[in-house]
């Protein structure tokens, strides 16, 4: 009896793969597509000094990177964008509409943007912020390179750290370079009675979501717009040294240039069909605000006691946040102008035995759990924790950060010392980069969505310098939740909601 060989059953097949590239995921594009490029220069349709609106066209895929660019108006007295922010001192709220759905909003967009451009390196500001968006800070060794003989010359000694912005500092025979002397911006950077500074701001800067995503308009039915709040023109644009000057934005060059990507037709409109229902997800900020006042003795120590704070996130699932402390009365006499972050003061010059620095006491508490199972007190370990939250280190000195050590150099900029301090020895309104960019961030690495109580800062600082002689230091303390949200693109129609 012969055997019987039965045939092997085939499998079921699956739906072919699809040969259509992800055209709006930002990244390499496995294809050997050709991508034309169509720039639009866009006035705005609604612009005034305090607010403009744009509205795209709804044509291609909208490149994350188109610029818009502000420009302000000449002036008698010189002034020049805050050093770690530039031209985004302008902006005090950004926000993306399609239709009459908000997709992303960011509030107080110049303080957030201050926490974002420390992760910009030294040379991506020296040779392409600098001219861009007027963002300067990029640092370098200060050289014991002063003609003074008996000032110690040396071309391998730099006990010294600060800014490098492609010019070399002036100093009088009699000076020592790393200590002393004017480093000058250079024309274009300031106001004068010719013309006023013109810098560009990008999209993807304004909205997160362009970081990752890019908008096909060409899919879209409803009016796309972005929508720009100014910040307020006499102390929150510029530095001066002139009080209350009203520096305007020209509303004549306010303008969007945007760029349109474009694929062969038969590829866009595949793409189309394909993703008839396009879910996007990005990083949306929420940002939470509490006035802190705090009285004593001039130059005296203070604490701001503990403090319990809830910055939001309730019910949602949230990745991260960002905290910073600015003090209300430091404006336009700093090179920072009120975007940075007050750290706690110091006591040096006594003994180095007995230099003393204040503290900052952290946590946070979510989902009825601490982050950290103890408070953190060490800065160089809150340093730690905001490499961990970004993934990459700040570009600052460590006296930027925390306010320790002493090498910081003293050439100044708009007669601003860079190691001007508003209390202490030097005693004066203005101030430098020291103890300005003590940024926190925490990293909420659970995975959970945050229960109805929502997120609680817990903070103390511990040894802030009272500079108001007597009256109240007033200070607001900004959180930025970083919150998960999804952009759904379904039939031509955009909606999004929090995961």
């Amino acid at each position: 009896m012969s055997e019987m060989k039965s045939a092997p059953m085939s499998q079921p097949s699956g739906p072919a793969p699809s040969n259509v590239p992800d055209l709006v995921r930002i990244g390499q594009i496995p294809t050997n597509t050709a991508i034309n490029i169509e720039t639009d220069v866009l006035d705005p349709v609604v612009k005034s000094d305090t607010f403009c609106r744009f509205q795209l066209q709804n044509k291609g895929i909208l490149h994350s990177h188109s610029k818009i660019v502000l420009r302000l108006n000449t002036s008698t007295d010189a002034g020049m964008y805050p050093l770690n922010v530039g031209v985004h001192s302008l902006i005090q709220r950004c926000a993306l509409r399609v239709g009459s759905k908000t997709i992303s909003e960011i509030d107080d967009f110049n303080h957030y943007i201050g926490y974002k451009s420390m992760f910009l390196s030294n040379e991506h500001q020296k040779y392409r912020e600098q001219y861009v968006s007027s963002r300067v800070i990029a640092h370098k060794p200060y050289y014991n390179d002063g003609v003074a003989q008996n000032a110690g010359s040396s071309d391998t000694s730099a006990p010294k750290v600060g800014l490098d912005i492609g010019v070399a500092p002036s100093c009088d025979a009699d000076e020592v370079m790393n200590s002393s002397g004017t480093l000058t911006l250079r024309t274009f950077a300031e106001t004068n009675t010719a013309f006023g500074p013109e810098f560009q701001v990008a999209l993807a800067d304004l909205f997160p979501f362009l970081y990752t995503n890019q908008l096909p308009l060409y899919m879209m039915k409803e009016p796309v717009t972005i929508e720009l709040t100014f910040s307020d023109p006499t102390k929150g644009r510029l530095i001066t040294s002139v009080a209350d000057v009203n520096f305007g934005i020209d509303q004549t060059a306010t303008q969007l240039i945007a760029d349109y990507q474009y694929y062969p037709n038969e590829i866009m409109e595949q793409y189309a069909q394909a993703n008839a229902d396009l879910s996007m997800t990005f990083m949306d900020y929420r940002l939470s605000k509490r006035t802190i006042n705090l009285s004593g003795t001039k130059n005296t120590s203070i604490a701001t006691g503990d403090k319990i704070i809830n910055v939001g996130g309730a019910g949602r699932i949230a990745t991260k946040v960002i905290t910073m402390l600015s003090r209300q009365d430091q404006h336009d006499t700093s090179l920072l102008n009120n975007y940075h972050a007050f750290g706690c003061g110091r006591v040096y010059g006594v003994s180095s035995s007995a230099d003393t620095n204040g503290t900052l006491t952290s946590n946070l508490k979510y989902n009825d759990h601490l982050l950290y199972p103890v408070d953190v007190t060490n800065p160089a370990v809150q340093f730690h924790n905001v490499v961990q939250a970004e993934g990459m280190v700040p570009f600052v000195t460590r006296e930027e950060y925390s306010f320790q050590g002493d090498i910081t150099t003293g050439v100044s900029i708009s007669d601003i010392a860079q190691n001007e301090q508003t209390a202490g020895a030097i005693n004066t309104a203005a101030q430098g980069l020291v103890n300005q960019f003590f940024y926190q961030a925490y990293k909420l690495n659970r995975n959970e969505r945050v229960n109805q109580r929502g997120v609680e800062l817990n903070v103390n600082y511990n040894g802030l310098m009272n500079l108001s002689d007597g009256t109240s230091d007033n200070y607001t303390l900004r959180s930025y939740v970083e919150l998960v949200k999804v952009a759904r693109l379904q039939n031509g129609v955009l909606e999004s909601f929090f995961a």
